[in-house]
């Protein structure tokens, strides 16, 4: 095989190489997400627990968690797109990587890349439809705190 068809391979598998390592970094961010919701929906569940807490606050705090346990769904979804596209994108590059031996493998390239792409846009559009989740359940803390501060000064 000539030199020029092998760097024409190698060159052509940096490409999934590459979106792997984007990917990467978005399955960090995406974890990062997760983390933070399970961490305060624990928090939320402790106060909600506790016999001290008003059943005006209760009220809110399920309704809170309804929205967070949305916000979480979407986000272990996201991360599952996100693990299967660095999949495709691996596959890509190995498909790319043993065309140098097998021509008819070649026409597999394309149709996994597009399916990482598809999957990273997947995962993109849930982390957007859990980011304004998350902004609903900082409106009902906010709208919470409101209704005490307005009720206590009702005094």
């Amino acid at each position: 095989m000539p030199t020029n068809d092998a760097l024409q391979v190698l060159t052509a598998a940096v490409t999934p190489v590459v979106l792997v390592s984007a990917t990467a970094i978005l399955i960090s961010g995406t974890n990062s997400r997760y983390i933070s919701i399970s961490d305060r929906m624990r928090a939320l569940a402790h106060e909600y627990r506790d016999p001290n807490c008003m059943q005006q606050r209760r009220i809110t705090i399920s309704q809170e968690l309804l929205i967070f346990q949305y916000r979480i769904h979407l986000v272990s979804w996201a991360v599952r797109a996100l693990y299967i596209a660095v999949g495709a994108f691996i596959i890509d590059a190995l498909i790319i990587s043993a065309t140098l031996w097998r021509h008819m493998l070649a026409t597999a390239t394309l149709p996994l890349f597009l399916v990482g792409i598809v999957l990273m846009m997947l995962a993109l559009v849930c982390q957007l439809l859990e980011l304004q989740s998350s902004n609903r359940t900082v409106s009902l803390e906010m709208s919470d705190i409101a209704d005490t501060r307005h009720s206590g000064s009702d005094h």
